[in-house]
């Protein structure tokens, strides 16, 4: 997964290339693929804005991410728009249903996949530090604890 600027950029390059394709009579498949994929990414980040992470919560980057995505997701609309019609008008209403079909089955491989590690990648982070934490918490307490001990002749 990438971020939805990359990603924006992405399908960008992947229009204008579908148009030129389109355009002359060729085939578009791999042009379409790369907007499907930058499309699946955009909305995936989208999601993600909507509840960020513990991690993008601190770091302020969360605002950042939210703003980033919906614009992408604005724009890709538009793109969207386009190659729907360029694709409508080339290979009719049947074309159209199988470039649809072909997005939504690109989106369900994405989420089983890509988006699936990086979920899990999250999580092992966010976990890590916590125990991290957790450790230097017990391990700040011990030392006061000791402390404290030896300053009273305890220990």
């Amino acid at each position: 997964m990438i971020d939805p600027i990359s990603a924006l950029s992405i399908a960008a390059s992947a229009v204008s290339n579908a148009k030129q394709l389109l355009a002359a009579g060729r085939d578009a498949t791999a042009a379409l693929s790369k907007f499907a994929g930058s499309v699946a990414d955009i909305n995936y980040a989208a999601e993600k804005a909507k509840n960020p992470g513990i991690l993008a919560s601190f770091s302020g980057s969360a605002e950042q991410q939210a703003i980033a995505a919906f614009t992408a997701q604005k724009k890709v609309q538009e793109m969207r728009k386009e190659i729907e019609t360029m694709i409508s008008f080339t290979y009719g209403p049947s074309g159209l249903e199988e470039y649809k079909n072909t997005l939504r089955r690109v989106r369900e491989q994405r989420k089983k996949t890509a988006y699936r590690k990086a979920e899990i990648k999250d999580a092992i982070i966010t976990w890590t530090l916590g125990i991290l934490i957790c450790f230097a918490g017990i391990f700040g307490l011990a030392i006061v604890l000791y402390l404290l001990g030896k300053q009273q002749n305890k220990w």
